[in-house]
């Protein structure tokens, strides 16, 4: 795209064409398919010659597999917990009122079906949880790629929706 056609984008209506008015001359955004993963193998759409391997492909953390730390808390909706046996009587951590069998003390007991009952849980805080994320590229998925350095090394933008 000449210099003179990104000064008449106008307003952008994709992200290809925000991405084409912020790059340079030698830049350019091309979609590919994934045709194998583990090496990772991307070919370019309409040109069948034109396959990218790892050593010139980057790829964001947001398309790999991966490991982070988060909190989780329950915000709107409820857990309940499904207790399938433990009949009799047992404590919990507050008092109130479980399906009305509950003391004072948050104890309470459970009679008939073996002691199978639900337990409702209000709040719910995991500090520091470590999550894994599966969000790897798979092969057949479309990508935006944006090609620099004379079309020698491409970065992975994101999959096309």
């Amino acid at each position: 795209m000449a210099a003179s056609d990104k000064g008449n984008m106008g307003n952008p209506t994709s992200i290809k064409e925000l991405f084409h008015g912020m790059t340079p001359e030698s830049a350019n955004i091309i979609q590919g398919v994934v045709i194998a993963v583990g090496p990772l193998r991307i070919q370019a759409v309409n040109d069948d010659k034109l396959i990218l391997t790892e050593t010139v492909l980057s790829v964001p953390r947001h398309l790999t597999d991966y490991t982070t730390t988060c909190d989780i808390s329950l915000g709107g909706g409820s857990i309940n917990s499904v207790t399938q046996s433990g009949q009799g009587t047992h404590p919990h951590g507050s008092s109130g009122t479980h399906g009305g069998h509950e003391s004072g003390d948050g104890s309470h007991s459970h009679p008939g079906s073996e002691g199978a009952h639900v337990h409702n849980v209000a709040t719910f805080n995991i500090a520091c949880a470590t999550i894994t994320v599966h969000n790897a590229l798979k092969v057949g998925e479309r990508v935006h790629l944006l090609s620099f350095n004379n079309r020698k090394s491409y970065f992975i933008l994101d999959r096309v929706r």
